[in-house]
């Protein structure tokens, strides 16, 4: 636990720090005596840091413009998706062209960390690799093929493996879908489900693999502390679930009706054809790496018992807005 009469053990900027991930990573390495920097787009978004973050202006594409922050930590923690992407209805050329912008965002990024011989973590995801005949992915399975969010890794990881190869002290941790406050969990399903709005995709028989927010947070600090430059670890929890499996879990925690489900096709015009596939695939997980030369160990094994505690979490922030 934190001990603020000791000095800070590490300093560590964090790129992504509002989001549902570097929201998460932020708190619990302030919590276990980090020093912790936040990537911000201006001023108004320090209201949205977390607690004890030092809130550091910048755009996220131009990385030479916050260099001295990079100057000032040890570890870069790069959890960002540019909010710019990702809107409205995704062909699958939309996909790959968003890929391309990605990369070129990771390239420069990794460049600066690199001539300034600081440390970088960067998120991939579990889409990085390819299922094998089981629908397991493991760091020996073979790099994506670009299926759902696969795209974007096939083309950003051979940058990141080149600055690796040019001296690059970096490592990546993979995550499955994370769920917890912000990002999709909360913008993409929990207020949908609270208004009547959301929709199941499919039957809900798609196998996917989740981990909570906090338990990935864990497993980022772990690797800062544990992990091996030139390494990449994947987190999940004990079990893969399915789609219909996760939903309904949650929209029963909230107490509102199940989401009525609807065909794949129907919904390939409103949410494109790539956004359907990439929301709908996720291999499972097998995250033994992360266990045994980490010490990894998730406080939520399964969606039973971490998807409750994501609730309660989000129904407090609620009530604690509505009282001002």
């Amino acid at each position: 636990m934190y001990d603020p009469s000791r000095e800070y053990t590490t300093s560590v900027l964090i790129v992504g720090v509002t989001g549902a991930i570097g929201r998460a990573v932020a708190r619990d390495l302030i919590v276990n005596g980090y020093r912790v920097y936040g990537l911000i787009r201006d001023a108004e978004s320090r209201d949205r840091l977390p607690y004890g973050v030092v809130g550091v202006v910048g755009d996220v594409r131009a990385p030479q413009t916050w260099e001295t922050a990079i100057e000032r930590t040890q570890v870069v923690v790069n959890c960002s998706f540019p909010r710019d992407l990702s809107t409205g209805a995704l062909t699958y050329e939309d996909a790959e062209r968003e890929a391309d912008d990605l990369a070129a965002i990771l390239d420069r990024l990794c460049d600066l960390v690199r001539r300034r011989k600081r440390r970088l973590v960067h998120t991939f995801g579990a889409l990085l690799y390819e299922p094998d005949a089981n629908g397991w992915v493991r760091e020996t399975s073979a790099i994506a093929s670009g299926r759902g969010y696969g795209v974007r890794h096939r083309r950003t990881y051979p940058v990141f493996e080149k600055h690796r190869k040019k001296g690059l002290r970096a490592m990546s941790v993979n995550p499955a879908f994370v769920y917890g406050r912000g990002g999709w969990f909360e913008h993409g399903l929990v207020e949908p489900l609270t208004r009547g709005q959301a929709v199941l995709i499919g039957d809900g028989h798609q196998t996917m693999h989740y981990v909570a927010a906090s338990d990935a947070a864990s497993g980022y600090r772990l690797a800062i502390e544990h992990g091996l430059d030139g390494e990449d670890y994947l987190l999940g929890d004990d079990r893969p679930s399915t789609l219909g499996e996760f939903t309904r879990l949650v929209a029963r925690e909230l107490g509102v009706p199940e989401p009525r489900s609807v065909p794949e096709e129907e919904l390939v015009g409103q949410l494109g054809p790539w956004n359907v596939d990439a929301y709908t695939f996720c291999p499972k997980v097998d995250s033994t790496k992360a266990r045994e030369r980490l010490g990894w160990t998730p406080r939520y094994p399964t969606i039973e018992e971490g998807v409750p505690a994501a609730i309660r979490e989000y129904k407090r922030a609620q009530l604690q807005a509505a009282a001002g």
